[in-house]
């Protein structure tokens, strides 16, 4: 169960949901600097269109799954990214209204700096200073909880999928049955093989047929 989630998150499936906190709210070097934009969430992966399997020949004793896919396109695994991309727009959404009030009071030092008291101004770029350091931690807080809630999903899912790839195994009478991945990395590449040894389609049947 260890390999299949570790598998998991080393594959491909990372980038249905690339969570872009990568991009820092720098602190401003000067007053009249002011803090990258946010990037947005990725848009949701597109369904992808599955293809009827084919059937398993007679002689087969090995075949192999997409993990990719079975995440994307099965019941279980759209539930977690449900859940994960919940959790994504919520901190995202804090992260934004941050930016925005680091940006309103950047934009005032800026244009009122030369007519506004010392002290006053003092004040606005210590609490500049105050405003970018709590959104700096508040940004690496979000991708703290980004990634715990990518292991919890990603484990749940490999909780669920272990059994139904091991029945499916069984029902076929295979001896093995392989995973590969489509992203970089992703491990075992299938290079040419029959149609009906991809078992993908048959396993998302399967988990969505469990309750």
């Amino acid at each position: 169960m260890d390999s299949l989630n570790a598998r998991l998150i080393r594959s491909g499936t990372l980038t249905l949901f690339a969570l872009v906190f990568g991009a820092s709210i720098a602190a401003a070097q000067t007053t009249t600097q002011t803090p990258p934009p946010l990037p947005t969430p990725p848009p949701a992966a597109k369904p992808a269109t599955l293809k009827p399997p084919a059937p398993l020949p007679a002689d087969a004793r090995i075949a192999f799954i997409n993990l990719e896919l079975v995440f994307s396109e099965s019941e279980v695994g759209k539930a977690g990214q449900a859940r994960w991309r919940g959790l994504t727009e919520k901190l995202f959404s804090t992260l934004t209204a941050q930016d925005k009030e680091i940006q309103t009071l950047a934009d005032k030092i800026k244009t009122q700096q030369s007519v506004a008291d010392p002290t006053l101004l003092a004040t606005w770029n210590m609490d500049l200073a105050r405003m970018q350091r709590q959104a700096q931690f508040a940004q690496q807080e979000a991708r703290a909880q980004s990634e715990q809630m990518q292991q919890e999903v990603l484990a749940e899912f490999g909780k669920k999928v272990q059994p139904a790839i091991d029945a499916l195994r069984v029902e076929k009478g295979l001896h093995a049955i392989l995973s590969v991945q489509s992203g970089a990395g992703g491990g075992l590449t299938v290079i040419s093989s029959d149609p009906g040894v991809d078992l993908s389609a048959e396993l998302i049947k399967k988990l969505n047929a469990m309750k």
